[in-house]
């Protein structure tokens, strides 16, 4: 954001203030100011400090550009789970697993020997802490965590290099198609992509957004190789069961893809994809 501020600011001072292109270079150079005003007001408080530019002015639309409103939604999505031991990495990595909202009744060890094969690639996009259950992953798995909130990825970062595991978080909105997709070619085969509880969210923020994703990454796919999605079937407390079927996602995959296998698990239900 700063950059993109700084060259344009650089073509307005030396163009031609009488012509359409310098107004409109003009415009935008105000539009990109008041942006970044308004990140630096939302990003004042630290659980919001290291959020990506992109996923923060996303979620201000649809609080209306509203900070306490877009605090609140970042919140809800993606901050919720940020307590001051785990930001300031306090926290042994199964602690991390358990005081982390959305990975706390989730059983890895029961999970990962349903849905994991040794010596894969596994992509996790919207990993949040997965990446500190990689000791719990099959022998010599490469992992690659896809992440939009810096300090988890700072801290998985530090957990993958002091334990010299094959790993690395990479600090990315989901939203970046582009980028994701590249992330994804660019691995070993045989790979494999986890999208666990993150549907909702990116339905939330772009409608059907979550089928131009899956889409794309099954054309990256190889034969064999897998995607696996999940959702909640339950409140974060356990205490009010979710009667959604999601019929819309299950029609749409039953459609593009092959499901080998679906189960739940602790209030989750999980759905095994093949091209």
């Amino acid at each position: 954001m700063r950059e993109s501020i700084g060259i344009l600011w650089r073509n307005w001072r030396f163009c031609n203030h009488n012509n359409m292109e310098c107004r409109e270079l003009t415009q935008r150079k105000d539009e990109l100011q008041e942006n970044l005003g308004f990140l630096e007001k939302v990003k004042e408080k630290k659980e919001f400090s290291m959020l990506l530019d992109s996923l923060v002015l996303r979620v201000s639309k649809k609080a209306k550009e509203d900070v306490k409103g877009t605090r609140a939604l970042l919140r809800k999505y993606f901050t919720v789970f940020l307590t001051n031991k785990l930001l300031n990495g306090k926290l042994a990595p199964e602690e991390m697993l358990d005081k982390h909202i959305s990975s706390k009744n989730r059983d890895y060890q029961k999970l990962y020997e349903r849905i994991l094969n040794p010596s894969e690639t596994v992509i996790d996009l919207g990993a949040g802490v997965n990446g500190f259950s990689y000791s719990l992953m099959p022998l010599h798995t490469k992992y690659v965590a896809i992440e939009a909130t810096g300090q988890l990825v700072v801290l998985m970062n530090d957990y993958f290099k002091k334990n010299k595991f094959d790993s690395r978080a990479v600090h990315l909105d989901v939203f970046d198609l582009d980028e994701v997709a590249n992330i994804i070619k660019n691995q070993k085969k045989p790979r494999i992509v986890l999208m666990f509880n993150i549907i909702d969210a990116l339905e939330f923020f772009e409608k059907d957004y979550s089928k131009k994703l899956l889409i794309k990454i099954k054309e990256l796919l190889s034969s064999g190789e897998r995607i696996i999605i999940s959702f909640p079937t339950q409140s974060l407390s356990g205490k009010t069961k979710f009667h959604t079927t999601r019929k819309w996602l299950m029609d749409f995959l039953e459609e593009n893809f092959s499901i080998v296998d679906t189960f739940e698990e602790n209030g989750e239900k999980f759905i095994v994809l093949e091209k």
